[in-house]
Parts: C-alpha cells; structure tokens; sequence
C-alpha cells in the first residue's frame, strides 16, 4: 500500500473547493486505498489549521473537517 503525507493546505483546499486535491482527499484518503502518515505534531497543525474561525465561513467545512480528523 502507497503511504502519503498530505500537506495541511492539501486539507484546507480539498475541504473549500471541488479540486484535485478533494478527489484525492476522498477517493484515495477516505476510502484507505493508500495509507497516510502522520506525526502528532503534523495531526496537532490539522487539529489548530482546521479549527480556524476563518474557515467558518465556507458550507459544512467544519462536518467535513470532523470526518478528516476522526478517521480511522
């Protein structure tokens, strides 16, 4: 299995636009047809980046942004 560190912005991105990096987000993250690698402390920037007030303003970023962080 293919192992992938996905950049914090990588995140951001795929959770505000329909892109590229929210079809790889999905198809290939979500779905565990690669695994991904994190350190706590690159999970603990998701945690800080994807709980920023600013992104608020985009539609069901915050429910999306849960799925990314609580997955399996």
């Amino acid at each position: 299995m293919q192992k992938l560190i996905i950049d914090t912005n990588i995140i951001v991105l795929a959770l505000i636009s329909n892109s590229i990096p929210t079809r790889i987000l999905y198809e290939l993250v979500l779905t565990q047809k690669v695994k991904t690698c994190l350190s706590d402390e690159v999970f603990a920037e998701y945690i800080d980046v994807l709980n920023r007030e600013k992104f608020t303003r985009y539609s069901n970023f915050k429910s999306k942004a849960d799925i990314v962080l609580n997955r399996p």
